[in-house]
């Protein structure tokens, strides 16, 4: 039977492969989305700075709902992206987050740039920094956050049902978030997401500056290899693992 580009079989499904039909991912929840800016604003107005663990606690329990909540929808409803080609696909086409960038969050970034030069404005880890990236392109950049977590994850979690298995939601989310830091996929340990959070902020920083890109994906193509090497096993629940 043939294949679609999507990686699944043309005119059929197996019983236990729930990916959505028209690969429309669900929008991010907005009130975890807003937590983690809450988190962020709290953590730099008593640290002042972008490093410490203070940032770390902060965000960390509001980016964890956040992904837990993106993981879990992915694991009940995944898109259609079981091959690597769909993903890295899904990975590289825009947003469906809100428009980037206010009048005032632009204005603030590029007053701050002016000052310090592009390259310093960016290496600078100070409150300013920060509150140029706040408003909608902050927002922008935690939703698209989420919106990876929920592609990376439907790629695991059909992954794991084609290998006849079921997917369990904590080890996905672990490996989706632990896939999107860059860091060793360890399904049994808890991922930081501070360094997340940090590369979310940074994006939106990037993107609300007048001469910067927009919030996208970083390095897709390299992302969705990355997933699709994550052993089945690892990502599924521990009665069905012998």
């Amino acid at each position: 039977m043939k294949t679609n580009d999507l990686g699944n079989q043309s005119g059929s499904r197996p019983a236990n492969a729930l990916g959505s039909p028209n690969g429309a991912a669900p929008p991010p929840d907005d009130n975890a989305v807003k937590a983690v800016i809450a988190g962020l604003r709290a953590a730099l107005g008593k640290a002042g700075t972008l490093a410490g663990a203070g940032l770390s606690e902060a965000v960390e329990a509001p980016a964890r709902s956040l992904t837990r909540r993106a993981a879990e929808s992915a694991v009940a409803a995944p898109r259609q992206l079981a091959k690597e080609t769909a993903l890295a696909r899904a990975l590289s086409e825009r947003s469906g987050s809100p428009v980037l960038g206010s009048t005032a969050a632009t204005a603030l970034a590029a007053k701050v740039a002016r000052r310090f030069g592009p390259a310093k404005f960016l290496a600078r880890r100070t409150p300013m920094w920060v509150l140029a990236a706040a408003g909608p392109a902050l927002y922008a950049s935690i939703s698209r956050g989420a919106e990876e977590i929920s592609m990376v994850a439907s790629h695991l979690a059909l992954r794991t049902q084609a290998a006849g298995m079921q997917p369990d939601p904590e080890r996905v989310r672990r490996a989706a978030v632990q896939l999107l830091s860059g860091a060793t996929v360890d399904t049994g340990a808890e991922p930081r997401h501070g360094p997340l959070v940090v590369a979310w902020l940074t994006r939106a920083v990037k993107a609300a500056l007048p001469f910067g890109a927009s919030v996208a994906t970083r390095d897709p193509a390299s992302l969705a290899a990355a997933a699709a090497t994550v052993p089945p096993a690892v990502l599924a629940r521990a009665d069905e693992v012998d």
